[in-house]
């Protein structure tokens, strides 16, 4: 899937899908960063993920594009929804608060 990035500090949240309703349009979202990029490779991306400790804006960005990541490489069995839309959710409130890192 080619990717078109979009920074921390040109989104809006018209671009984040919603948490709540059926969360279409999450994993092009979530392809608007390069996790792997930002976070230093594939196992950086992954520990990140797999800990639940994002935190800032861009690490939740991360988090949400591995789950994009795992999710296609697992052929549609390792989606887990909850984790999806906390990350939805979290990134909106940076993004309405203007935490952009």
């Amino acid at each position: 899937m080619a990717m078109s990035c979009i920074p921390n500090n040109e989104l809006t949240l018209e671009e984040i899908p919603s948490p709540k309703g059926d969360l279409r349009g999450w994993s092009r979202f979530a392809h608007t960063i390069n996790g792997y990029e930002q976070m230093g490779g594939f196992d950086a991306c992954a520990d990140l993920a797999n800990s639940g400790g994002a935190a800032t804006l861009t690490q939740l960005r991360c988090a949400l594009f591995f789950e994009a990541r795992r999710d296609r490489h697992s052929g549609g069995c390792s989606l887990d929804e909850d984790v999806i839309r906390r990350l939805l959710k979290e990134i909106r409130l940076k993004v309405e608060a203007g935490e952009f890192d």
